[in-house]
């Protein structure tokens, strides 16, 4: 083909002997409202306005935290992930949305104190939410068990915590919160409902001003806080439960043609029928269709991060477009839909030389200002949902060494806020950097020409040559004065297949989360996470064993979450054991991850890497319980039994006591005594006696053995002894 480009960078035109098109003409509606999806930002005022219109005076009486402007979002969108993280004080802010997974802080919408006890109503997110998956205090992650405690040092005391966090979903039933109004009675009312905002109250407890702990809790002032947070709830048309028109018949999802779609749908002008969903259905089955990346495989097109109600929707749509791989189309009959762009998309019409009277090549831009490096920035959880670089080090398709060489380096920078993949930032690079390089023209046809109105993709069969060319099309111009139709395109990229061993750069390595200055050593991961239903009571536990570092600490935070599905919970406490930790839960069967950390005082390490496994039984025998103290008795015709024993295994559900007695012609059956429910390592005291009634000596033989969940018997320790009538 070079030589062909060369002819056509020379000027050659080519006129056809006649006109020909391989495709049916379309509407011109399809093509002219393109632009204006993209762009409209036609948000109704009733359903936009600031988080202050939609939360209906949650800002009274001078209880505000400030109306500084930190907060006010750019003019775009797409909202910055660092803005959204932190905490901000503003008085008038764009709604702002979440697709996906995000980490966002939020609206300090209402402060006050009644002189000891603080309050702060965080409003974080356009609500309904699906799920919260992690919490942070002052950058560093907590714990928040399901009464609102947050049980993380050094936030966590006897018997409670100096912190409570409570949270709403924003699904629009919310009604006032009864601690505001309780504290503030002039200041908050039932009226105060919030409705519609995911939000946190978050009440900060005083230890005494003069107490070590204030200065460890407060001495940078009340922390910000921070959700990772399962984000907006969107129509599934797969799901033949959900109804397009009915919010609480939606479920969250990650798949970017559905996020998109739910976007251009906030708009109140692109009501649900009118888009077409057999096709959009079709485009989000392939977004979740697994693909290979260089670590194991993925979904396709993925979609997570922030966006503004009141920003440029046609800025958000295009990013949203971009991170996700996608174009916004329309049918012939108006429709709105949304497709993948694939490496090797389907040309929708042909062209001959006979279709095409004149041909116009350009090539790419001039050498010496064609990009010759891509770099990539994409929303990386690996970098605490920031966008990240990724190292494009050695990576062939990504720098062209020559031009390089020549010419210098010409960035391509490709910024992907709304995707969470570097894979899939890095296939969807590829394409942009080549297409940033492609040669352009124009072909000139006469009213033939009008069938490409519509059309995304074609091909053109040059002239004398017989090779086929696939381009992207641009819209049309027509010259009615002359009768003729400019067709506008790109040269597509021949872009081979995939191969995520060379053409793929590793992700960021993970960045830590903030943690607490220590020399405290990283735990290893828990070993084992275990069911356990006692015998005794029934009642069910979770248990979780873990091996620590041997050095001094005073406290051990263990933590867990369970999945639904594929989907994880938020993490929760456990009552922590220098070996183990348990919760009472039935967890049986589900997928859990498990992890801790320990502390010294106020200083606590990282957290250990992650156990994740389906809790199951273990039942296993066990071996004999430990003998802590006590022992046999005899007075006479009279024995005793009283010991204190422990069992050492995390399986280990129960201790028995069985008794058989020598009455001098054999020992008969044993029989159960007592039995009681055990934890690992806790003391259980057993008791029995025997008389002989004067009879000749009798001997008495007892077993404790230890028991697991499904009732199997470990190993006995037995004690024997016997009677001595007088």
């Amino acid at each position: 083909m070079k030589s062909v480009r060369l002819l056509f960078a020379s000027g050659a035109s080519y006129v056809a002997m006649a006109t020909h098109a391989h495709a049916d003409p379309v509407s011109l509606i399809a093509t002219a409202i393109h632009g204006f999806l993209l762009s409209s930002t036609a948000v109704a005022a009733t359903a936009a306005g600031t988080i202050a219109t939609i939360a209906a005076n949650v800002i009274v009486g001078g209880a505000f935290v400030g109306l500084s402007m930190i907060g006010r979002q750019r003019q775009p969108g797409t909202v910055k992930p660092s803005d959204a993280k932190g905490t901000f004080e503003s008085g008038e802010s764009s709604v702002i949305e979440g697709l996906g997974r995000v980490r966002v802080g939020g609206l300090k919408a209402f402060g006050n104190t009644d002189g000891s006890t603080r309050w702060r109503l965080v409003c974080r997110l356009q609500g309904p939410i699906d799920a919260i998956e992690a919490y942070f205090v002052g950058g560093r992650e907590v714990t928040v068990d399901p009464d609102g405690d947050v049980s993380s040092p050094p936030w966590s005391r006897s018997g409670g915590s100096w912190m409570k966090w409570e949270d709403k979903k924003g699904t629009g039933a919310e009604t006032a919160w009864p601690a505001l109004i309780s504290a503030f009675p002039e200041l908050w009312t039932s009226a105060h409902r919030v409705r519609g905002i995911a939000q946190s109250l978050v009440t900060f407890f005083n230890p005494g001003l003069a107490s070590d702990k204030y200065l460890s809790l407060y001495q940078g002032g009340v922390p910000d806080t921070e959700w990772v947070a399962r984000a907006s709830r969107v129509f599934d048309p797969r799901d033949e439960s959900a109804d397009p028109d009915n919010p609480a018949t939606w479920g969250w999802n990650e798949n970017g043609i559905l996020n998109a779609v739910h976007v251009l749908r906030r708009d109140p002008a692109f009501t649900s029928d009118r888009f077409d969903w057999p096709l959009i259905t079709t485009q989000a089955v392939k977004a979740d269709i697994s693909v290979t990346t260089k670590t194991g495989t993925e979904k396709r097109a993925r979609c997570w991060g922030m966006w503004a109600w009141e920003g440029a929707r046609k800025d958000t749509m295009e990013d949203i477009l971009r991170s996700i791989g996608a174009e916004i189309r329309v049918t012939a009959d108006g429709k709105i839909w949304f497709e993948l762009i694939d490496d090797d998309p389907l040309p929708e019409i042909s062209f001959e030389p006979r279709d095409i009277i004149d041909l116009e090549w350009m090539s790419g831009p001039e050498a010496v200002e064609r990009p010759n490096i891509c770099r990539i920035k994409y929303y990386s959880p690996e970098r605490n949902y920031e966008l990240a670089d990724i190292d494009m080090t050695g990576i062939a398709w990504a720098k062209i060494d020559d031009e390089v060489t020549r010419y210098g380096p010409k960035y391509h920078d490709v910024e992907l806020p709304f995707c969470p993949s570097a894979s899939q930032a890095q296939r969807i690079a590829r394409r942009l950097f080549l297409q940033a390089r492609a040669d352009t023209g124009v072909a000139v046809a006469n009213m033939v020409g009008l069938a490409a109105w519509g059309r995304y993709y074609g091909e053109i069969e040059l002239p004398d040559l017989g090779d086929l060319e696939k381009v992207r099309l641009s819209p049309p111009r027509v010259d009615d004065g002359r009768g003729t139709v400019e067709i506008p395109f790109s040269v597509w990229p021949s872009l081979p297949a995939w191969n995520p061993a060379t053409d793929e750069a590793d992700a960021p390595e993970p960045l830590p989360e903030m943690q607490y200055e220590s020399d405290l050593p990283t735990p290893n991961a828990p070993t084992a996470a275990l069911h356990i239903t006692y015998p005794v009571s029934g009642a069910k536990e979770f248990r979780v064993g873990y091996s620590l570092p041997a050095v001094s600490f005073s406290t051990i935070e263990a933590t867990y979450r369970a999945y639904a599905g594929a989907l994880p919970g938020s993490w929760s406490g456990m009552n922590e054991q220098s070996t183990f930790a348990y919760v009472a839960a039935d967890l049986l069967g589900l997928d859990v991850d498990a992890r801790v950390r320990i502390f010294n005082g106020d200083d606590g390490s990282y957290y250990s890497d992650l156990l994740h496994a389906t809790v199951a039984e273990s039942n296993s025998a066990c071996g004999q319980p430990n003998l802590v103290s006590g022992g046999t008795n005899v007075s006479g015709d009279f024995v005793t039994l009283n010991v204190t024993v422990d069992a050492d295994e995390l399986r280990c559900a129960s201790i028995r006591l069985d008794r058989r007695v020598d009455t001098g012609s054999g020992f008969g059956a044993w029989s159960t005594r007592d039995e009681q429910d055990v934890r690992p390592f806790q003391d259980r005291t057993f008791g029995d006696s025997y008389t002989g009634f004067g009879m000749s000596p009798h001997t008495v033989e007892w077993r404790l053995i230890t028991k697991t969940s499904g009732g199997v018997l470990g190993t006995p320790r037995t004690f024997s002894a016997q009677t001595n009538p007088n």
